[in-house]
């Protein structure tokens, strides 16, 4: 789905392994939707305006408790090439919230992507998944996402650039809801 290279530990993805992980603070039912998202197609996980918001904020929540505040991790956000399945794999084990990071990152990209290429009318929208109902601003739960943008040259390439082309789309959709909505006054007042 991601038109953006791949993440140098792509291969090491489906090894990810969410019950050890304690440092990412999941609750069981937040695994069970990460575990359940990997068996079954992305149209399937974001099939309800509900499940589509719910799957979106436990992946920021692991990109939230997987990056920290400490900056870029220690071996991931080197890489430049994509690993060969076996070394991918070991990356796991050396740097493991490095790797859950590209994880997250790839995962909340192909959200964006898929939810974009909803036909007009969907039920699903990248409205009602990251945009408030109430206010239309950008859910809170994004901020990681510009953690990650904020460590500018010295952060991790690959993570930086891929958080910067979801923020894209999700601007981009809103500039493009906001030019309708005035093209809308303007029309309802001449």
């Amino acid at each position: 789905m991601s038109n953006l290279p791949h993440s140098p530990v792509a291969h090491a993805f489906t090894g990810i392994q969410w019950d050890p992980m304690q440092k990412l603070r999941l609750s069981s039912p937040e695994k069970l939707l990460l575990r359940s998202a990997e068996a079954n197609p992305i149209d399937y996980t974001l099939g309800t305006p509900k499940e589509s918001a719910a799957y979106a904020k436990v992946v920021l929540k692991v990109l939230a408790e997987a990056s920290g505040a400490s900056g870029p991790s220690s071996k991931v956000s080197h890489l430049k090439e994509l690993m060969p399945e076996d070394e991918a794999l070991q990356m796991l084990y050396t740097d493991p919230m490095g790797v859950v990071t590209h994880y997250a990152i790839t995962k909340l990209y192909n959200i964006v992507v898929c939810l974009k290429e909803k036909k007009r009318g969907s039920r699903v929208t990248l409205g009602n998944t990251f945009f408030n109902q109430s206010d239309g601003h950008l859910i809170d739960e994004w901020r990681p996402l510009l953690r990650v943008l904020h460590l500018g040259g010295s952060g991790d390439a690959f993570a930086q650039r891929e958080c910067f082309s979801c923020i894209n789309l999700l601007y981009s959709f809103k500039t493009h809801i906001f030019l309708n909505t005035i093209t809308s006054c303007l029309l309802f007042c001449s």
